[in-house]
């Protein structure tokens, strides 16, 4: 009894006498929540600012850390933002205590400091759900106690235990000195407030670079050449109005649901890539050469256009053995008018698959950059990827919906030829347009 005694007064002492850190007896826990795919994430990782986290607050603050291309991090991620009552979602994203730092450099690299002090004079608990409770018992003072365990004769010591007590109102400075921490606050608002505001406006223009870019798409010659050629035909084989609404229904549907599966095929690549870090670069760097190197293309083909009037000259189109083949495979579906309804219905969906196949050739110069903008955007939000990708889509299908209701209007595939012939100057210069805003959104992203 004795001995648990002495053991008692002995670690007690150890923890207010022996170790001079009597504010660090349990670390703070201080959680990072990053993404391989943001740029200012990588910048703080490539400053090694973790490592230099860890190194200063040794013994005293532990660090965890998140990665939010994982599914159950990304979940953590936002319950974290409940529990802080927090609207913005920026990242690279440090909770120290209750104090949530976004941004780097801007307020991670500046107030992380000011953060673990006021953590551990507070004493505040980091409230990230799945963080393990901290342990105060198993602070290692202990085995430092045991060179004093000889000086057994420290009561004396004891007295100067009012001086010892010095540090308690060392924190009360720290706890009355809390007005000084709150007087960056209204700076770290006001940089919230710019972080979430600028954050808006970059997610404005993406999504109307996204619009943009499937409408675009979607009248380019190669896209639209085959819509004129598809309601030539549907008038070449008379077919009727309620015909036509069969089938230009299932072809809408089937052009709009192969571009989305292409689309998340690739963002099933390029997420199956995160953890590559050189392939995901690569992936970035090679598509903003090819936005380049179609920017310089469209470019061409618009003066070319300009100068000649002629679209035989113009580089950016679908090969003529392609057109020939969308030629045949409808004409194989689709010129023996079936007497059930059903197999009309089928025939143009099976048309509509095989013929987004092959004119992703031509399409996917716009598709694949844009794929990418959107990846970049939307981070590890799928659900966020998923709203561009169907929005993109429904723009690309849009000029395809028009032309089919046009002509149940009673307009002509001739008219339709005209037009695009008219207009294909500016079809060629929208593409250019389009290039080079998703060459500067990629741009603005990676730096």
């Amino acid at each position: 009894m004795l001995r648990r005694m002495l053991k008692s007064l002995l670690l007690t002492a150890a923890l207010f006498l022996g170790t001079g850190a009597p504010a660090w007896a349990a670390p703070v826990q201080a959680v990072l929540f990053t993404s391989p795919y943001c740029p200012h994430c990588r910048h703080l990782k490539e400053d090694g600012f973790p490592q230099q986290f860890r190194e200063k607050y040794k013994g005293k603050a532990e660090l965890f850390e998140y990665d939010l291309t994982e599914q159950a991090n990304n979940v953590l991620f936002f319950q974290t933002l409940q529990t802080y009552g927090l609207d913005s979602a920026g990242i690279p994203m440090l909770v120290v205590g209750e104090t949530v730092l976004q941004g780097y450099p801007t307020q991670i690299g500046s107030q992380a400091d000011e953060a673990v002090q006021k953590a551990h004079s507070n004493r505040e608990k980091t409230r990230v759900p799945g963080l393990p409770e901290p342990k105060e018992e198993e602070v290692a003072p202990v085995k430092k106690a045991q060179p004093a365990a000889p000086a057994k004769t420290e009561p004396a010591p004891a007295e100067p235990a009012p001086v010892q007590t010095a540090p308690q109102p060392v924190q009360a400075p720290a706890a009355s000195g809390e007005p000084a921490p709150t007087a960056p606050a209204p700076q770290a608002a006001q940089e919230d407030a710019q972080l979430q505001a600028h954050e808006a406006l970059f997610s404005q223009i993406t999504l109307w670079a996204i619009i943009g870019a499937g409408l675009a798409d979607g009248i380019n010659p190669c896209a639209f050449a085959v819509i004129v050629f598809f309601v030539s035909f549907l008038a070449a084989y008379k077919y009727t109005k309620k015909e036509i609404i069969v089938v230009g229904t299932a072809y809408c549907t089937s052009v709009f649901l192969a571009y989305l599966l292409m689309g998340l095929g690739a963002f099933h690549f390029l997420y199956a890539m995160k953890g590559f870090r050189y392939v995901t670069l690569a992936v970035q760097w090679g598509t903003i050469a090819l936005c380049v190197l179609f920017l310089a293309l469209s470019l061409y083909d618009f003066i070319i256009y300009q100068r000649t009037k002629k679209s035989e000259k113009m580089l950016l189109q679908l090969p003529k053995s392609y057109k020939e083949y969308i030629h045949k495979v409808m004409r194989f579906f689709l010129k023996d008018k079936h007497s059930s309804m059903w197999r009309l219905l089928l025939a143009a969906f099976a048309v509509g698959f095989v013929v987004s196949a092959v004119e992703a050739v031509c399409t996917g110069q716009v598709y694949l950059p844009t794929c990418v903008v959107i990846l970049k955007e939307a981070g590890s939000q799928s659900w966020k990827a998923a709203e561009y990708l169907i929005v993109y889509n429904l723009m690309f299908v849009l000029p395809l919906v028009l032309v089919f209701v046009l002509t149940l209007c009673g307009k002509e595939s001739a008219t339709f030829n005209n037009w695009l012939k008219k207009h294909l100057g500016l079809s060629k210069f929208l593409l250019c347009c389009v290039f080079l805003g998703l060459l500067l959104l990629m741009l603005a992203n990676m730096f």
